[in-house]
């Protein structure tokens, strides 16, 4: 494949995009669709507190304008971070809202879920045995975090993602998630560059905000070659 065209509609899912913005997109026949959909700019209340970021109505309406445009065109519609932190509360409510929408619009898909929480057992073996280390300047964990803490995820890369796709799943809900991944995982998937799919997916996960003017609310097409992209 010479070229790859990923649509990101939006910079996270509920913060609404124009009508007009995703059907200029669908009609350049994107090979996929991704969309970012938590953030850590509001710190670690969402997790914590298992409540999404947006409203209900805000989602369902995104999601179901990125679903009808997925399945028309048969091409897969991956979501990231789903509800606001990826923890399963947050991955069942996305969950429940495409159930409607899919009901709703009679349509059947093929579902890949991909869970991110981690099991605080697991991690404080692993913490014993000296296997978790700090990332960067943050003080190291201790078992008092782990205990205290309400929620914990890990933050998935693209394996769970390409895994996903080669079952042939039509729309994937993840889990927290590195943004870029959700857009490399199918450009690794179809063979690209690691540097370059990274470097695309770290742009189009916030939708439109590298334009001129720009937009987490608006769409993006990224145009993937093989020694650069568009």
């Amino acid at each position: 494949m010479g070229e790859l065209r990923l649509l990101s509609p939006q910079g996270m899912l509920g913060y609404g995009y124009p009508e007009e913005s995703l059907r200029r997109g669908l009609e350049a026949s994107p090979h996929m669709i991704g969309v970012d959909s938590g953030s850590t700019d509001a710190g670690p209340y969402r997790l914590g507190s298992g409540k999404p970021t947006v409203p209900r109505e805000a989602v369902k309406r995104d999601l179901s304008l990125m679903l009808e445009g997925a399945l028309e065109l048969g091409i897969p519609l991956l979501v990231g971070s789903a509800g606001g932190a990826g923890a399963r509360e947050h991955v069942e409510w996305v969950l429940d809202i495409l159930d409607e929408v899919v009901l709703e619009r009679g349509k059947r898909l093929s579902l890949a879920v991909i869970w991110s929480d981690v099991d605080k057992n697991w991690l404080l073996e692993k913490l014993g045995k000296g296997e978790v280390e700090p990332l960067g300047p943050v003080e190291p964990l201790e078992s008092e975090d782990v205990l205290k803490a309400r929620r914990i995820v890990a933050v998935m890369g693209v394996a769970p993602y390409i895994e996903a796709l080669e079952g042939g799943a039509q729309v994937v809900i993840a889990g927290r998630s590195n943004d870029p991944a959700i857009f490399a995982s199918f450009a690794l998937w179809k063979g690209f560059s690691p540097g370059l799919a990274f470097h695309l997916g770290k742009i189009l996960e916030c939708g439109a905000m590298a334009s001129v003017p720009g937009s987490a609310s608006d769409s993006m097409l990224g145009i993937l070659k093989e020694d650069r992209f568009l």
